[in-house]
This record gives structure tokens, C-alpha cells and sequence, in this order.
């Protein structure tokens, strides 16, 4: 059975979803760096000691845009993405790049301005910088919705269960999703759905999301 390596309230929710949603079976192997819970294994799969990871007969897949297109295509008919080779699922992986490239890493001086400086005023005026930066990210993706259920359409994809996760970090970073109307509609649909509310619940992430 495949493995999945992952650690709760990271991007690595967002492939666990993925894989619930192709209803591909596989045993959960949960990474506590505070805990230091299963690290040797993780450090035995990726030697970067990063979640997620997917280990399998075909050997070890990381990222959590690759984990997605692994699912997508071994989803059987369920069109989790757009199929492959089309101008649809092109636009669907411009949007998970953006997700991992742009929106995600926006979060990260908010975390952990202390990787900067040292200084207690310059981290401050880190995290200020880093949460304007993600309102920007959020009038895009608020745009990007606008007359539409999901990001891809009216079609649910899992490029909406990335952004969900990705979104959801606003409610710990301080950053408002109010002046988005878009956005919090939005979350409500992804955040009932039977695949996501069984990740939440399995992480105890329930209480987590803005939804």
C-alpha cells in the first residue's frame, strides 16, 4: 500500500485531500518535528526532510503539486483536474504553481520574521510587508472567482482543495478575508465536501479553516 508522510497544519493537508478524493488507499504516517514523531523515517524518504511525500512501487513523489497530478491521473473517472494535455488543465497548473510559488510562500515572513532578523521592529515591519503582499494574493484570487463556484469554473477541482488549505492560513496570520467577498462563499463549498471534512476531522483541523 502507498505511504503518505505528513504533518497537520501544513500544505501537506492539501495532498492528503487529493488522495481522499481519488479514493486512493494508503496509511498515514504523521511527522512531528516538536514531537519528534517519525522524523527518522521522513529524513529515510526525503533526505530534505520535507512534507508531503508519497512512497510507492514507483519509488518516492514530493511536492505537493506533484502529489495532486499524481492523484488527478489515478482518480479514475472523477475529473479532479482537466485531462492532461489540454489548454484546461495548462490554466489548472498555472494555478497550483501560483498556489506553491506565490500565495504559499507569501505566509512564510509572517511565521517566521525571526529567520530575517532578529531585530523586534524590523520583524514587525516583515510581517506587515508579508501580510500586504498576501492581501494582494487575495484580491487575485477574489477576482479570479468572481460568477464562479470554484476556481476552475462551476467544476470543483484540486486546485480548489490547495487554495483551500493555503487560504486557510489567513485565520492564524491575521490577515482579514472581509474586503474579499468572494472568498468566504467559496471556502463553505470546499469545506463541506465529504473528502475534506474527513482530512479536517482526522487532523483535528475542524475548528482551523475560516468556513
Amino acid at each position: 500500500m502507498l505511504k503518505f508522510y505528513y504533518s497537520t497544519q501544513t500544505a501537506a493537508t492539501a495532498a492528503r485531500i487529493a488522495l481522499e478524493e481519488a479514493a486512493i488507499s494508503y496509511e498515514g504516517i504523521e511527522i512531528s518535528w516538536r514531537r519528534n514523531l517519525n522524523v527518522e523515517k521522513l529524513a529515510a524518504v526525503n533526505p530534505l526532510g520535507q512534507v508531503p511525500v508519497v512512497q510507492a512501487d514507483f519509488g518516492v513523489l514530493t511536492q505537493v503539486h506533484a502529489i495532486i497530478e499524481y492523484a488527478a491521473d489515478h482518480g479514475g473517472e472523477r475529473g479532479l483536474l482537466p485531462a492532461a494535455g489540454t489548454p484546461a488543465r495548462d490554466q489548472a497548473r498555472a494555478w497550483l504553481s501560483f498556489i506553491a510559488s506565490d500565495f504559499q510562500k507569501g505566509f512564510l515572513p509572517i511565521a517566521f520574521a525571526e529567520r530575517w532578523t532578529q531585530n523586534t521592529e524590523a520583524q514587525n515591519e516583515i510581517r506587515r510587508a508579508a501580510k500586504e503582499g498576501v492581501d494582494k494574493h487575495l484580491a487575485y484570487i477574489n477576482q479570479a472567482l468572481a460568477g464562479k463556484s470554484f476556481v476552475l469554473g462551476n467544476d470543483y477541482s484540486l486546485v480548489d482543495a490547495y487554495l483551500f488549505v493555503i487560504l486557510g492560513w489567513c485565520k492564524w496570520s491575521g490577515v482579514g478575508l472581509s474586503a474579499h467577498a468572494n472568498i468566504a462563499p467559496y471556502l463553505r463549498r470546499v469545506y463541506e465536501r465529504p473528502a475534506v471534512q474527513k482530512v479536517l476531522k482526522d487532523e483535528d483541523l475542524l475548528d482551523f479553516f475560516p468556513a
